[in-house]
């Protein structure tokens, strides 16, 4: 004899309770998207919707096929302990069910934007640039931009391509191709990055005293062999030879900050040695503590450079952006974020889409919604709300029964 399973109520809520919006969270392979299914063919066999207006979402294009499969396998087995009315409603649900809307969210939007070209204000046969041909324009506008910026660097980019690159490390270049791609994948935040004041000379010149300040110790080691004193040693000469160069010619500030960066990742902050005493009147673990004091002192400035650095190649990646944008116009393209975009900015901005949506979908169930983002759930809030007039995500309140989701927010 088996037990009940522990949740066997909230199961049964989700086939029995369809006039509510619910919100099933369950661990990964407890059977969330199985209880999807069942919520689906639960609507259709009770006669609430058909099939072809149950909008069903899910995070890829492998789990929309799996889940298809599911539904028909469900389908056919509630068609045979059906009445002969229910068997009629499954039965039209089956030869429907390949051209059911169950797919990932961005299908969802490319098939609204081909519907509705003119009022989205796209390319009517526009294709999706998705995976290499998405690198490939990309990358096309980045060798573009970059020729251009590297001829008369701006003050974020000069920055960066002064860092001394250590095996392993990601080269300038790619740096700044990464953060530009990471712009573009993000441009639904447009927003003004405010960047912070920062007095990058006056820092440096502290960071230089303090630093100058511990290397003094060097000459007070009773035990110039010894790690510790080593430490300090290797400090006093960066310290000495920076003075030197400073006194044959103006400080190079944007060099300066480079070798910062790579004195603050030197080994020798590690170096500790052994024994109590660094001088005769002076205990070791002070030196040290000293030592680790100076040491967060210059990373917490490098990380506030760090901060400024950011927010300059943000204004000064903007080009490429624009450049990205232009070409993917150019090639009849949009990206995963443009179909999202617009589709997004369709469904909020054009009252009669919104209202011909919510007459057509009577649900909106989503699976794996931890994998949603704010622009995903803006679309399905605003394609299930009771209220079609309503513009605004934030007041959009889901149909009873209308909006269904799962999910693990321990995955997401």
């Amino acid at each position: 004899m088996t037990s009940a399973l522990a949740d066997a109520r909230a199961r049964e809520r989700i086939q029995t309770d369809l006039g509510a919006t619910l919100v099933v969270e369950a661990a990964a392979g407890t059977g969330k998207t199985t209880e999807l299914v069942a919520r689906i063919v639960a609507l259709v066999r009770t006669g609430r919707t058909t099939l072809d207006r149950i909008l069903s979402v899910t995070f890829t294009d492998l789990a929309a096929g799996e889940m298809k499969l599911r539904l028909r396998s469900e389908l056919e087995e509630a068609r045979a302990a059906a009445t002969v009315e229910e068997r009629d409603r499954l039965t039209a649900a089956l030869e429907r069910l390949e051209a059911a809307p169950i797919g990932t969210i961005h299908s969802f939007c490319a098939d609204l934007l081909r519907e509705r070209p003119v009022e989205a204000r796209v390319d009517p046969v526009f294709e999706v640039a998705a995976g290499e041909e998405q690198d490939r324009l990309f990358d096309q506008a980045f060798d573009g931009w970059f020729q251009r910026v590297i001829a008369s660097p701006l003050e974020g980019v000069r920055r960066l391509l002064r860092r001394k690159v250590r095996p392993g490390d990601t080269p300038p270049r790619e740096l700044l191709r990464q953060a530009g791609r990471d712009l573009s994948e993000h441009r639904d935040f447009s927003g003004p990055w405010r960047r912070e004041p920062f007095d990058r000379e006056a820092g440096l010149e502290q960071q230089i005293a303090r630093l100058a300040e511990l290397g003094e110790l060097a000459q007070r080691a009773q035990r110039p062999d010894d790690w510790a004193a080593q430490s300090i040693a290797g400090i006093a000469r960066w310290v000495a030879e920076l003075r030197r160069r400073e006194s044959l010619r103006p400080r190079d500030s944007d060099g300066l900050e480079a070798e910062l960066h790579e004195l603050c990742r030197r080994r020798l902050w590690n170096w500790r040695g052994g024994g109590k005493w660094f001088a005769r009147d002076l205990e070791k673990a002070s030196v040290l503590a000293q030592r680790d004091a100076i040491k967060a002192e210059l990373q917490a400035f490098l990380d506030r450079a760090d901060a400024d650095l950011a927010a300059c190649l943000r204004e000064e990646l903007r080009p490429l952006s624009d450049a990205y944008e232009e070409l993917k116009r150019g090639a009849g393209c949009l990206d995963f974020l443009d179909l999202l975009l617009r589709a997004r900015d369709l469904v909020r901005d054009d009252a009669a889409v919104r209202a011909e949506l919510s007459q057509r979908f009577t649900h909106v169930l989503v699976d794996e919604f931890q994998d949603t983002d704010p622009l995903q759930a803006e679309i399905l809030l605003l394609i299930a709300s009771e209220d079609p007039s309503e513009s605004s995500w934030r007041n959009a309140r889901p149909a009873p029964g209308k909006l269904f989701v799962v999910g693990d927010p321990k995955q997401s």
